[in-house]
C-alpha cells in the first residue's frame, strides 16, 4: 500500500519541497527540486559587461542610455551588443529580449 505523506517544509530561498512515501514499510524521501533557470546559463557565456548591456537592453533602454549608463560611447555598446548576438546566437533586440525573458528571474548576484 502506498500513501503520500504531506510535504514537509524546505529552506524556502531553495524552491525545493520534501515529501515522503512508505512503500512496503519503507520511507521513501522524494526531492522537488525546480530545475535550473537556462537564464544562468545563457548569462554565464556572456563577459560581465555584456552582461550589463544584456540587462539594460532588456530594461528598454537605447544604445545610448546604454552608453550614458555605463559611461561608454554608443559605438562600444552597439559592438558589445553585436557580440552578444553571436554569442547568444540572436540576430535582434527583440530576439535577445525574448531569450533573456524566457527566464523566471535573474540571479541576484548577476
Amino acid at each position: 500500500m502506498t500513501r503520500r505523506s504531506q510535504p514537509h517544509d524546505a529552506p524556502p530561498h531553495t524552491g525545493v519541497r520534501v515529501s515522503t512515501r512508505d512503500v512496503d514499510g519503507v520511507e521513501l524521501v522524494f526531492l522537488d527540486v525546480p530545475a535550473p533557470s537556462r537564464r544562468g546559463a545563457v548569462l554565464d557565456a556572456l563577459t560581465t559587461a555584456e552582461r550589463e548591456v544584456a540587462e539594460l537592453v532588456l530594461d528598454g533602454c537605447s544604445n545610448a542610455e546604454v552608453a550614458d549608463r555605463r559611461g561608454t560611447s554608443a559605438r562600444t555598446v552597439a559592438n558589445q551588443l553585436a557580440q552578444i548576438y553571436r554569442t547568444l546566437e540572436v540576430s535582434s533586440r527583440a530576439e535577445l529580449c525574448a531569450l533573456l525573458s524566457e527566464r523566471s528571474s535573474w540571479p541576484e548576484d548577476a
